[in-house]
């Protein structure tokens, strides 16, 4: 078996012209499931939840079938063999969350997430197909598909609860993981990605200037031409706040939305009772569906099937502070005359700077950098080994 030092070299794929895990990826994503999840939770067919045969009438708050289908996502979840978690943060809301640990960096997540509650709030007959069914199936799919890959880093699969009274639940989530410090590298938000009424196969990605979130609406503008998917994108840069990726902005995280053309084709069924699966362009919810598989992939790093991890010892190196403001200090516990060559790298694996050989303990200055996450790599030029590490810049 291989054996990998943690190493950034891992993140070439986001540099490659193609990557042959996330085409594997690509070409196992399933038209058919992504109808059957959308249908599923809009009601076309009853489910089986808890061992009860239901049928999803509405996903609003104020219907039953909003707590029946956060059971419903959480079991098929959990049927992929992930671990899922609840996050209730009110009498009316809850978070469906399912977690694929990272080899190499656990602690740093890739969020691909959607909201599973609808509109209309004032009939039973709230099936919300496209909005926002259509994200909900691709995350249930991502789900499915992923789960069989090993990633870098760990993955999340989010579905949000009453996005449509103010995006309560992704706000709660954001929230929670910015008092927790948590590592959030990207966060890819899918909301109504399924009507294309003028058949011009136009979607849309927006950005905000907001941690790395420019960067990585680029990283997902990039994967439409390398994996050929069929699609025309354009950038509204700055981005809406209209749906759950501005919870992540409001906090500072990176964040983008991936959606239909909503500012120039808008679906005439939208907050109706007529918002049905029958309305999709199947062609064109497939491929954005593939567009977002691809860029969450390409952020989470696969990892080919016959790599194992090695972690370096506990204490090899120490980099600190962390976060930093100007400088970053490197020593070791072991011998003070280790030759390192020094890189400093962006979250979408464009190295920013090579320090050159350094011997420690050592410093790096980082005045020249803007405020963000980066990665700093390290290599052994004795034994070859490369070893990296999460850097804040505040």
């Amino acid at each position: 078996m291989k054996k990998v030092i943690v190493a950034f070299c891992l993140m070439s794929s986001m540099c490659s012209a193609q990557d042959p895990q996330i085409e594997a990826i690509l070409s196992d994503l399933s038209i058919d499931s992504l109808i059957y999840y959308a249908s599923a939770i809009s009601g076309e067919f009853p489910v089986e939840v808890d061992g009860n045969v239901e049928t999803i009438a509405s996903r609003n708050r104020n219907f039953p079938g909003n707590e029946i289908a956060a059971d419903y996502i959480e079991q098929k979840l959990q049927s992929y063999g992930l671990t899922t978690a609840v996050q209730s943060y009110s009498a009316t809301g809850e978070n469906v969350l399912a977690t694929q640990p990272g080899l190499i960096f656990p602690n740093q997540k890739v969020v691909i997430c959607g909201h599973y509650d609808s509109m209309p709030a004032n009939g039973t007959a709230s099936p919300a197909a496209d909005d926002d069914g259509s994200g909900t199936a691709a995350v249930i799919e991502a789900a499915r598909v992923l789960s069989q890959y090993n990633f870098a880093y760990t993955i999340v699969y989010a579905l949000w609860d009453e996005e449509e009274y103010g995006l309560v639940g992704s706000n709660f989530y954001a929230t929670e993981a910015e008092n927790n410090e948590d590592s959030l590298v990207a966060v890819i938000n899918v909301d109504a990605i399924a009507w294309d009424g003028n058949g011009d196969s136009l979607a849309r990605v927006h950005v905000r200037d907001i941690a790395n979130s420019v960067d990585l609406g680029t990283v997902a503008a990039n994967m439409i031409a390398t994996y050929d998917l069929g699609i025309q994108i354009e950038t509204n840069s700055p981005g809406a706040t209209y749906s759950d990726h501005a919870s992540f902005w409001n906090h500072g995280f990176s964040a983008i939305l991936i959606i239909e053309d909503f500012d120039n084709d808008g679906n005439p069924h939208y907050h109706t009772s007529t918002d049905l699966v029958e309305h999709f362009d199947t062609a064109y919810f497939e491929q954005i569906s593939k567009w977002a598989f691809a860029t969450t992939a390409t952020m989470a790093v696969p990892l080919a099937a016959d790599v194992s991890v090695v972690n370096p010892e506990k204490g090899v190196f120490q980099i600190y502070p962390n976060p930093v403001t100007d400088n970053l200090k490197i020593t070791t516990e072991g011998t003070t005359n280790r030759q390192l060559e020094v890189s400093l790298f962006d979250v979408a694996g464009k190295e920013l700077k090579n320090f050159g050989s350094r011997q420690l303990p050592s410093n790096i200055g980082l005045q020249e950098f803007p405020k963000g996450s980066y990665i700093l790599t390290l290599k052994d030029l004795d034994t070859g080994e490369t070893f990296s590490e999460k850097v804040l810049k505040r």
